[in-house]
């Protein structure tokens, strides 16, 4: 796999978003932008694939962005992004200066009927995804649980960040749908770095969710190398080569109504770190920063760092997200309510 590939379709819309813009909007993104500070609101700590990409998108939107601003990252870790998705929705200043970088997760589970999500997914306004790709559940190379078979013997520890994260989400419908025996461990809000810590000590035999291929590059490439994670189920849309002959969850089913929900459950892997604002942010300045997303991803100096890094760059513009959304919002009540009841999201 190639450490930093953008499509020649993507490429090719990006372009084209370029005359989305006429030049009174850019004016008065430019006079607002002017000296201003953007904060990326990572609902993770340090160390993770979320937080990664988040600060590669800082270093380098700014340059694109009228007015020229300064772009910093803030990690707000907990309840699996949920805490950071709650505050750029509801508290944070809707001027176009907070932009969250938050778990995949956050529109499906508000449409799933989660109640402490603060915000409404069909209104977040999207600029761009740098990078989507196959979720995974795994287990630590000395674990007894190897496959699904093992999976559904034996009961497996895995790390998790909270019910609203993917740690928690994919077991748990595994279990319910497929019979599988994960048992999650709450308790690790940071995600990706605290669980792989545990993993390590022997706290836990594995993970779920965030062990996309693109975070375990950036991250823990050796890991990969010297095969030392046991790739047990894939979540996404189609297998990809590096998770080996580990199955797709949609493979696992039974039912259309439970391939159904498999299939609504997975869609935010399609999302991928995707980036956001509230509603209320003047149109302009978003018109402006989906403008200058796409301008980042041709920029040389952008390409350069993420090759040099090993960030796998597979973006999608900010309108093909908001579609993805609105198309999940759509999907009838009882099946997205099914879902929920099978999560255990009571609260």
């Amino acid at each position: 796999m190639k450490s930093s590939s953008v499509s020649a379709p993507r490429l090719a819309f990006a372009l084209c978003a370029t005359m989305w813009l006429g030049a009174g909007s850019v004016a008065a993104a430019d006079d607002f932008y002017k000296g201003k500070t953007i904060t990326i609101v990572c609902g993770f700590t340090v160390g993770g694939g979320y937080d990664a990409y988040a600060r590669i998108l800082a270093r380098h939107i700014g340059e694109q962005i009228p007015g020229k601003p300064a772009v910093v990252v803030q990690n707000m870790d907990g309840a699996g992004s949920l805490r950071a998705s709650n505050y750029v929705y509801v508290n944070a200043p809707k001027d176009g200066t907070v932009i969250a970088a938050v778990n995949q997760n956050m529109p499906m589970y508000q449409l799933l009927g989660g109640k402490q999500a603060q915000f409404e997914a069909a209104r977040l306004q999207w600029i761009g995804s740098l990078i989507s790709s196959n979720g995974a559940i795994y287990t630590w190379h000395t674990s007894p649980t190897r496959t699904v078979e093992d999976a559904r013997r034996r009961d497996t520890p895995l790390g998790g960040a909270g019910t609203t994260s993917d740690s928690h989400i994919y077991p748990t419908l595994l279990n319910r749908l497929v019979g599988t025996r994960f048992k999650v461990i709450n308790g690790y809000p940071g995600g990706t770095r605290e669980i792989h810590i545990a993993m390590e000590r022997g706290e836990v035999e594995g993970r779920s969710g965030g062990g996309t291929i693109p975070s375990l590059l950036a991250n823990n490439k050796d890991w990969l190398d010297q095969k030392r994670l046991n790739f047990i189920v894939q979540i996404g849309q189609a297998r990809e080569a590096e998770m080996g002959e580990a199955p797709l969850m949609s493979e696992l089913v039974k039912s259309d109504e439970e391939r159904s929900i498999a299939d609504l459950v997975t869609m935010p892997t399609i999302l991928g770190y995707a980036y956001w604002l509230a509603p209320g942010v003047p149109a302009d300045r978003i018109a402006a920063l989906r403008k200058a997303f796409d301008d980042m991803l041709l920029a040389p100096s952008f390409r350069a760092e993420a090759d040099k890094i090993g960030l796998i760059v597979r973006s999608q513009p900010g309108i093909a997200l908001a579609a993805l959304v609105e198309r999940a919002a759509s999907v009838p009540k009882p099946l997205r309510e099914r879902a929920a009841q099978l999560l255990d999201w009571k609260d």
